[in-house]
C-alpha cells in the first residue's frame, strides 16, 4: 500500500478537541504489515510519557505526511479504538512522518 496515495480524512478542531475516530481497517492491516517497531516506541513514549516531536524535513501540512500526521494525532487521542489498534496504526504513521 502507498500511503502517499491514500486518501486521508480531513481532521477539523472539533475532531482534535472530541475526537472520536476508530481504526480505519485498510491502515490497520497495512501496520501489522509492516510491523512499525521504532513508531511504536514512539507512540509508547509520547502517550505514557510525552516527549518531543521532530518532523522529518519533508512534512507539512499541504502534503499527505501533514494530513496523516494529523490523523494520528487525532486517533491517539480517540477512546474509540483499541489501544493495540492505534498502537500500530500510529506508530506506521510515526515512521513515515517523525526523525525517530
Amino acid at each position: 500500500m502507498n500511503l502517499e496515495t491514500y486518501k486521508w480524512p480531513e481532521i477539523n478542531p472539533v475532531a482534535m478537541t472530541f475526537p472520536t475516530l476508530n481504526t480505519d481497517k485498510v491502515l490497520l492491516e497495512e501496520a501489522k504489515k509492516r510491523n512499525p517497531k521504532k513508531g511504536i516506541a514512539k507512540f509508547d513514549e509520547l502517550f505514557y510519557k510525552g516527549g518531543e516531536i521532530k518532523f522529518k524535513d519533508d512534512v507539512s501540512e499541504d502534503n499527505w505526511k501533514g494530513k496523516a500526521f494529523l490523523y494520528a494525532k487525532a486517533l491517539m487521542s480517540s477512546w474509540a479504538p483499541k489501544h493495540e489498534h492505534k498502537t500500530l496504526v500510529c506508530g506506521m504513521i510515526f515512521e513515515e512522518c517523525l526523525k525517530l
